[in-house]
């Protein structure tokens, strides 16, 4: 069939308009800019786990429960350059562009990233926290052994790897550390006996029903090196570091102020917060000396808290004491109605682990998002 000239510049008109919106470059939709979130929080993801293994173990990602941290100062320059490159990307995403619940999402992520930078180039805690190399060994292996996530002999293969890695940790410690606070030394010290009788008593414990005779002597090796590790860190920090441990640990204000913000996202002035939070002490100081006068008013108050401070299980009935709190406080909200407590699977109360007791007397562990 002919067609006319006119029919035939019509079609090619119209093809030209679609050639050309095809080739003018199409402000992003809302979809797409969600999709590139999306991928870039995946990306973040992916990144943070391969440099923080234990953390990714923790959430239930196992790609990396054969790795450890590396505790390097080139460690520390890479991560500082990996950061600032995130840090570009989130911001080219326009926030206005994306879904309510994602632009929060977008902002907890850019403030968890300031927060990083800020501890990486600023407070500099691996020059400063003693402890941080003691006790982030020990959760590496803590995260294995208390978690059913795999067989106990693929668990102890995991933590073999990691505690071949260990000893190095150390040596980056001496080199790393400067001039810490003389509190955060101490605190150090105060921990290490604990990790000690951890990787001495608990860790072997763990996995005493692996039967696997040559797996268990590489463990044996491999622990004891630990051991040993943490013994010549122990007398290190005691003769050595202790003495010049002279640093300050306050932040000052500017620098105390940024981590309130991308920490927290509390950006209510310094002085403002110390006057609220001193406005609340003298409210409870206030209610505190009413409520003794109601039990006994021919008595000071401190007497009669430190009638209530004696008020207290054995020792060994501590825990279960506990346990029985807690099913309490569970049937009063189930029954008032105050919320909906999304699990019935109670949580298990146990005695906090000596290497976690200097700075913790009670902390909640729980699964993994990702752990199946």
């Amino acid at each position: 069939m002919k067609r006319t000239w006119i029919e035939v510049m019509g079609v090619f008109g119209l093809f030209l308009c679609l050639l050309a919106a095809v080739a003018r470059p199409q402000p992003a939709s809302p979809q797409k800019d969600q999709a590139d979130f999306n991928r870039l929080v995946d990306e973040f993801f992916d990144d943070h786990f391969r440099h923080s293994p234990t953390a990714a173990t923790a959430a239930g990602v196992h790609d990396f429960d054969n790795q450890l941290e590396d505790y390097s100062q080139a460690e520390v320059e890479a991560r500082i350059v990996g950061f600032k490159r995130f840090a570009a990307l989130f911001d080219r995403i326009d926030p206005n562009r994306l879904e309510r619940d994602t632009a929060g999402d977008r902002e907890l992520v850019m403030s968890h990233i300031r927060a990083k930078l800020l501890e990486l180039e600023v407070t500099r805690p691996w020059e400063k926290e003693p402890d941080r190399y003691g006790s982030g060994i020990t959760q590496s292996v803590f995260v294995i052994m208390s978690r059913k996530f795999a067989s106990a002999e693929d668990r102890l293969r995991s933590v073999v790897a990691r505690e071949r890695q260990m000893p190095r940790v150390f040596d980056h410690a001496r080199r790393n550390l400067k001039n810490p606070p003389r509190i955060y030394t101490e605190i150090a010290l105060e921990q290490l006996p604990g990790m000690i009788g951890f990787f001495h008593d608990d860790v072997p414990a763990a996995f005493a029903d692996v039967g696997d005779k040559q797996l268990l002597a590489e463990f044996q090796d491999a622990n004891q090196a630990v051991i040993d590790a943490l013994a010549a860190y122990e007398g290190f920090l005691k003769n050595d570091l202790l003495p010049r441990s002279n640093g300050d640990f306050r932040l000052g204000a500017d620098h105390y102020r940024q981590k309130l913000l991308y920490e927290e996202l509390v950006d209510i002035p310094l002085d403002r917060l110390l006057e609220i939070g001193s406005r609340d002490l003298r409210a409870n100081q206030e209610s505190f000396q009413r409520t003794a006068a109601k039990l006994d008013p021919q008595r000071q108050p401190a007497e009669i808290l430190a009638d209530l401070e004696r008020d207290h299980p054995a020792p060994d009935q501590l825990l279960e004491s506990f346990r029985q709190v807690l099913e309490g406080l569970r049937q009063f909200i189930t029954e008032h109605k105050i919320v909906t407590i999304p699990s019935q699977v109670p949580p298990l109360v146990r005695e906090t682990p000596p290497f976690m007791r200097a700075l913790s007397f009670a902390s909640m562990d729980t699964p993994g998002p990702f752990e199946t």
